[in-house]
């Protein structure tokens, strides 16, 4: 890898504690988020607090990009959105952020849109962020015009530790209201709130579910047919613009092919694990209209849209070939030889080696 690369380690935190006594009395791994980058943004080789004060970031100006683990990259993740051919929009943004500056800088975060609404405007505020919290202003419109956004989260790293401050206090009590999957990404809309901290919401940073709005599903669609899995297992914006990421947080299907990153096996990084099977080069092209439930030969087939089957050929393909590089990456590095097993006869879809003897 580039000797630019670098790994930072954080303590564990995600006990949910007692806030009187300190007692671990639970688990919620994405406090990780708020808490990891706090620490990062403290401690890191490259970041760090000036010594002088204890509080101010050593390096205010470099853009820090907060992004989820279930993320796979299709281009580089940018600062500036100034360019129309790569960026999307709701309509309402783009006409709010008409003639303005498409570049993060101080006081302008950007995120991906989210389906979060405003949902925590109905939170207690006042236990999570004060009575006299600047969140408490924030209008149902405006709620909904800059702050429901989620990872890739990009801002300047004194606007990040900024963030980063009241999230890592706001997200235990957020939890606490409300312990369910997604407390942590309503406690980064209070703490951006509160801060006064609008972002600037952009739709093609990413692709998770097929066809859901806010999404870079447009640049997909746009993609001719014929040449969808064959594109997306080496993409190339050049020929056409492609969100930055994927966000592989669904489970994707179409005919017997299948990815789901729960059902990623934990042997892929050894020297005996086959490859993983891909899909057909003409998924996508409208000839695979229905699903089987994955490992269940038994159920009966589910017919989808020649759009589902084009967007979720798309992940298929760009999934299952990234995971594929990765393991002949690796396979390369440490196996004899630069040997290993490098048959793709491993059937995500129906959780087996289709090589192995019966």
């Amino acid at each position: 890898m580039s000797e630019r690369f670098r790994v930072h380690f954080t303590p564990h935190f995600s006990g949910v504690k007692d806030e009187v006594t300190g007692e671990v009395k639970g688990d919620y791994k994405f406090f990780n988020k708020p808490f990891g980058l706090k620490h990062f943004l403290e401690y890191s080789e490259f970041m760090g607090l000036n010594e002088d004060d204890g509080r101010t970031m050593k390096a205010p100006d470099v853009i820090v990009i907060l992004c989820d683990p279930d993320f796979l990259l299709l281009r580089p993740i940018t600062d500036d959105f100034s360019n129309e051919r790569e960026t999307l929009m709701s309509p309402r943004r783009s006409k709010v952020f008409s003639g303005k500056s498409k570049i993060v800088s101080h006081g302008h975060p950007y995120a991906q849109t989210y389906g979060l609404g405003t949902q925590w405007r109905k939170f207690n505020l006042d236990e999570i962020a004060g009575v006299n919290s600047p969140a408490k202003l924030v209008d149902q419109s405006d709620g909904q015009l800059y702050y429901p956004g989620g990872p890739p989260y990009i801002g300047t790293a004194r606007d990040m530790y900024r963030i980063a401050e009241k999230w890592s206090e706001f997200a235990p009590r957020v939890h606490k209201e409300y312990p369910h999957l997604l407390a942590e990404m309503y406690a980064y809309c209070i703490a951006a709130a509160h801060l006064q901290l609008p972002h600037t919401l952009i739709d093609s940073l990413m692709i998770s579910s097929a066809g859901v709005g806010g999404e870079g599903w447009k640049f997909i669609n746009d993609i001719p047919s014929t040449e969808v899995c064959s594109f997306a297992a080496k993409p190339d914006h050049s020929i056409h613009p492609i969100p930055s990421v994927i966000h592989y947080c669904q489970r994707y299907s179409v005919d017997k092919y299948f990815y789901g990153k729960r059902k990623v096996p934990h042997e892929i990084f050894t020297c005996d694990f086959p490859l993983l099977v891909e899909p057909p080069m003409d998924i996508g092209s409208g000839k695979y209209l229905s699903v089987v439930p994955n490992g269940r030969p038994e159920s009966e087939r589910k017919e989808i849209s020649a759009e589902k089957e084009k967007m979720d050929g798309f992940t298929l393909c760009a999934l299952t070939k990234a995971t594929n590089e990765a393991m002949i990456h690796f396979k390369d590095k440490h196996c004899e030889g630069g040997g290993g097993n490098r048959e793709k006869t491993y059937d995500m879809w129906a959780s087996k080696d289709i090589a192995e003897k019966k």
